[in-house]
């Protein structure tokens, strides 16, 4: 099991490698721990809730690096002229094949971090931008908020 998560305290981005449900969670940098990964998943059921801010709204997705997916698609249509459009159905088969092998993680909605190789949680779908859109504006409030207590 693997968390990828970024420090709330001194904003280091960190990668734990985790041995079992029993293991701390903890930035390498300044040492914060928000405690037992236990606390905040189950075997069966996987994680209810982020081990590093406590939100509850998590999604799933694939385990796919998003600049490597536009490389292909953008190669494919580069090449696309010149090849009769089969480098782009090649690249729709690289595609698919990518999509079927690859595994699943879980993301955080507020602060982004990412779960892998934990139980799929049935609850949890996939991304949706309504929810997304929720927690971006509150940051975009508080940001607002902030600024003006700054001035004053």
């Amino acid at each position: 099991m693997e968390i990828e998560f970024s420090c709330g305290d001194c904003r280091t981005v960190n990668r734990s490698d985790l041995e079992s449900e029993q293991s701390n969670v903890c930035c390498a940098s300044c040492g914060k721990s928000p405690g037992q990964v236990s606390a905040f998943s189950n075997p069966e059921t996987g994680i209810h809730k982020c081990i590093i801010c406590g939100c509850r709204d998590l999604y799933v997705q694939k385990d796919f690096n998003r600049k490597i997916g536009c490389a292909i698609v953008a190669l494919g249509a580069v090449l696309a002229p010149f090849t009769r459009l089969i480098s782009l159905f090649v690249c729709a088969f690289i595609d698919l094949i990518l999509y079927l092998v690859l595994p699943l993680i879980t993301v955080c909605y507020r602060c982004g971090s990412i779960y892998r190789d934990f139980p799929r949680n049935p609850d949890h779908e996939g991304f949706n931008l309504g929810i997304n859109d929720r927690y971006r504006s509150a940051e975009r409030a508080d940001g607002a908020d902030s600024g003006a207590r700054d001035r004053k």
